[in-house]
């Protein structure tokens, strides 16, 4: 394969710079932080990007989200990604992805605090998680399946 130097075309196209230094949003969702990168209002609900930070062993319940694809990728520490069946390790700088339908999580397989990052197409899920960061906790199931209904998001039973 050869490596081809593109940044003659990249000049060539029209790009909507800035710089963002904080989260337009923060919020915290079953005891971890949230932080909305970019938010689906900015992107008419094409995309959002979110980022979580886990501690150790945290992440999301396993789930199926009915309308969305989401891409991760690895900002800080080491995840591991569930297809439904198997953990699928991947570290600071990779990426992997899940389609709709899918059931998956992730969680934070380090020994210290993580962030990962997800591309959601289409959007609407850092407003669902927003709803969700403002049930009290211990969630209640019965709250959190109220909020989810409407999105489209289902868990898994706790053996997966």
């Amino acid at each position: 394969m050869i490596a081809r130097d593109c940044s003659a075309n990249f000049s060539a196209l029209k790009v909507n710079r800035y710089i963002m230094s904080t989260a337009k949003k923060q919020f915290y969702v079953f005891g971890e932080l949230v932080e909305v990168v970019v938010s689906s209002k900015e992107t008419n609900g094409t995309f959002c990007v979110i980022r979580q930070y886990s501690n150790p062993g945290g992440g999301p319940p396993p789930h199926i989200h009915a309308k969305e694809d989401e891409f991760f990728t690895v900002i800080d520490g080491e995840f591991e990604i569930f297809d439904g069946a198997t953990w699928h390790p991947i570290d600071k700088g990779e990426t992997a992805y899940t389609l709709r339908n899918n059931p998956h999580t992730f969680r934070n397989r380090g020994s210290a605090m993580g962030c990962i990052q997800a591309t959601v197409i289409p959007g609407g899920l850092d407003e669902y998680l927003e709803r969700l960061s403002r049930l009290s906790m211990p969630p209640v199931i019965e709250e959190v399946v109220q909020v989810s209904d409407p999105y489209g998001i289902s868990f898994l039973p706790p053996q997966h």
